[in-house]
């Protein structure tokens, strides 16, 4: 890719507001974004993990392209969305098998026209953004490498991570990639831990406890808003 890995952005004049973890629940997005009332002032932040595992995946990719219309929108690549960039660029089958496994099987044959679509979307993503006093990436940092803003396989697929402060400029790490119970996610906003986590596995409705809510967290005020899988 020839974005840089991750950008800092200026603090807007409305709120910030992230999102993770869409995972092919577009109903879901939809209904979370007209609770959250998006406006011109505001920024929106996603953290990846757009496709595969819900029902779906080209719809929340389709709502994501006219969101990026917007200059107030900012996208962080998941390791969901390679697996897909890598299939478009490369038709690996061993990406097409994986695919097809997660429930992403409505990319395959496409025209010409749409996979170029997706992978000027997907293929423009960087892996971080800094803003102010936060830092927004999808998955979390290595911090055992002299530079965790260059680990870009740990920004995508880390599980877990310890906090360097120094290293992290003192800035809350907020991140998606594994979906956590709703009470451990408040727990950390509540204590304003320096490390949050915001999946809660919206695709994981009546499938794990706990789990099932698409959560917006807005940065400024940590106010929580929240969206039970309606896909």
């Amino acid at each position: 890719m020839s974005n840089p890995l991750g950008k800092v952005v200026s603090k807007p004049k409305g709120r910030r507001l992230v999102i993770s973890d869409i995972h092919g629940c577009s109903q879901s997005l939809q209904a979370l974004l007209e609770k959250v009332k998006l406006s011109d002032d505001d920024q929106l932040f996603l953290l990846g993990d757009y496709v595969n595992k819900g029902p779906r995946n080209r719809e929340v990719l389709d709502l994501l392209i006219e969101l990026d219309k917007q200059s107030n929108t900012f996208f962080v690549l998941g390791n969901h969305d390679l697996i897909l960039l890598e299939y478009f660029t490369s038709e690996d089958d061993q990406r097409k098998a994986q695919l097809e496994e997660l429930n992403g099987s409505v990319f395959f044959d496409l025209p010409d026209s749409e996979k170029a679509k997706y992978v000027n979307f997907l293929g423009d993503l960087h892996h971080y953004f800094i803003s102010d006093e936060f830092i927004l990436v999808h998955a979390g940092f290595n911090f055992n490498l002299q530079n965790p803003f260059l680990g870009r396989e740990d920004m995508l697929n880390v599980r877990s991570f310890y906090y360097d402060g120094s290293k992290a400029m003192n800035k809350t790490i907020i991140h998606g990639h594994y979906p956590h119970p709703k009470s451990e996610i408040e727990q950390a906003i509540d204590e304003y831990q320096k490390v949050i986590p915001l999946d809660n596995g919206c695709v994981y409705y009546k499938d794990r406890e706990e789990m099932g809510e698409l959560l917006c967290l807005n940065l400024d005020s940590m106010e929580l808003i929240s969206q039970q899988n309606v896909d």
